[in-house]
């Protein structure tokens, strides 16, 4: 066993000696051979045990965790947190608040030691137990794949690794090198509970299967690996061609090219929306397939409008764009020209004004009508008659009851409603959208879109007003 840790080490992780390694700790018999393993390399070793507080003997198991570290002459970090209070606070399952928690500790542990990875003990059964979950959730592939021997997770760290070297050993090669070299360990009485699901596939269901198919856990084993290469190949895919189906990626927001994405195979298509919704969402377990199909039956409908997609993503369709983000909208304004309020601005002068945070508002008096073109270069920018425009303007959002004669349509009008359904504006950015009126409350521009019909430039103008809404830069 000591032959091949140390060719997983050396050839697969490939790890330096000039930065510490975190061990997860828990004092059971997977931490306590992981770390035996690594006190035979010359690796500086971090000793790091997280108590949950649940279980009855959880402060004797930190302090066998300390006195271990102890006798081992390793540097030793510990914490304790209120489990069940942050499960109850945060709407989580036991197994997840744990999980969580437990992770966050070691990743400040290796932070604050500069360490370069996090090593933890899981192994062979630990993958088969994960892969058959996986399974029973109806994961995609990537959950299929299971655990890596080195892996990220963006969740709680962008840089520092999770390594598993022992993820090729079964849990009776373990045992029997604990036993072999008198190691002491701690035992967990909660691995013997059937109220967990993890325990009950490993005690119940897993040994009934292994009766009925000699080897399937072995086979389940050399699934996760044939998927986990299939996988790094999808996604190896997926990176080739992102930059020509992602238009933008922010923290709070993605825009995808609804063309590009119909594009693809049905299978990458999959990929790309559960890669998004991990990228806005790291701390997302998984994502239903129903939820996907749903998404890509609505995309190739060719509807515009929103669906949930889960725990609070959501996607808004446009005309030529996915757009997903949080179900809160609170990005709505960095894409859309967004107003909060109402202002008066005095006609007479060229000025600035900002309409929201990330918004500005211009207007402009033309004076030189000699090189005027009536056709400006994008939509959030009018020229208008100033002669029809009195006094002073006030920009605002929607209101109740809102009419708007379009330019082309010389008599009449139609609701501002209507008119957004028409032009496909996103529902979310409706509310808020700007809107430029004259004293007498009559829309003379709809920014982005079209302006009335009234106070459009013809041959007999004389006076030009040039207004502009535009993005702030910074």
């Amino acid at each position: 066993m000591d032959i091949r840790f140390l060719n997983i080490i050396e050839n697969n992780i490939k790890l330096t000696n000039t930065q510490p390694v975190v061990i997860a700790f828990s004092g059971g018999m997977d931490s306590v051979c992981l770390l035996n393993l690594f006190t035979k390399l010359e690796y500086p070793l971090i000793i790091a045990h997280f108590n949950h507080g649940i279980r009855e003997h959880a402060d004797r198991d930190e302090q066998f965790a300390r006195i271990y570290a102890q006798q081992l002459r390793c540097d030793f970090v510990s914490e304790k947190a209120n489990v069940l209070g942050f499960a109850k606070e945060n709407h989580l399952s036991v197994e997840e608040a744990a999980r969580k928690k437990r992770y966050d500790f070691l990743y400040r542990v290796a932070r604050n030691n500069g360490a370069q990875c996090i090593a933890v003990g899981h192994h062979a059964d630990d993958q088969v137990e994960t892969l058959f979950m996986h399974l029973m959730r109806g994961s995609g592939l990537t959950g299929l794949a299971g655990m890596k021997e080195i892996a990220l997770i963006p969740e709680f760290d962008v840089e520092i690794k999770i390594i598993r070297p022992l993820l090729s050993f079964w849990r009776y090669e373990i045992d029997e090198y604990c036993a072999k070299n008198n190691l002491d360990y701690v035992v967990d009485e909660t691995n013997f509970s059937n109220l967990y699901e993890r325990n009950r596939i490993r005690h119940e269901i897993l040994p009934f299967l292994n009766e009925q198919y000699s080897g399937l856990n072995q086979r389940l084993l050399n699934l996760a690996n044939v998927l986990q290469s299939e996988d790094e190949l999808i996604q190896e895919r997926l990176s080739k061609i992102w930059d020509s189906i992602c238009l933008q990626q922010e923290s709070r927001f993605i825009r995808l090219n609804v063309s590009e994405l119909k594009k693809q195979p049905l299978g990458l298509q999959r990929r790309i929306i559960r890669f998004v919704a991990f990228l806005l969402r790291p701390d997302l377990r998984d994502l239903s397939f129903k939820n996907i199909e749903n998404l890509l039956n609505f995309m190739n409908k060719n509807k515009t409008g929103e669906i949930d997609l889960q725990d609070h993503l959501i996607a808004l369709f446009t005309n030529q764009e996915i757009i997903f983000g949080s179900k809160s909208k609170d990005w709505i304004g960095l894409l859309f020209p967004q107003i909060f309020g109402q202002f008066k601005m005095e006609i007479g002068k060229s000025d600035y004004f900002e309409i929201s945070e990330n918004w500005l508002f211009q207007i402009e008096l033309i004076n030189d009508l000699s090189s005027i073109r009536i056709k400006t270069e994008n939509e959030f920018t009018v020229l208008l008659d100033g002669e029809k425009i009195n006094e002073f303007i006030v920009l605002r959002g929607k209101k109740d009851g809102d009419k708007f004669q379009p330019l082309g349509l010389e008599n009449g009008s139609i609701k501002l409603s209507d008119f957004f359904i028409n032009e496909k504006v996103v529902q979310a950015a409706r509310k808020n959208w700007p809107l430029v009126t004259n004293p007498e409350d009559r829309i003379i521009w709809i920014p982005g879109y079209r302006p009335s019909h009234e106070f459009r430039v013809t041959d007999s103008t004389k006076n030009i007003i040039k207004m502009s809404v535009m993005k702030k830069i910074g």
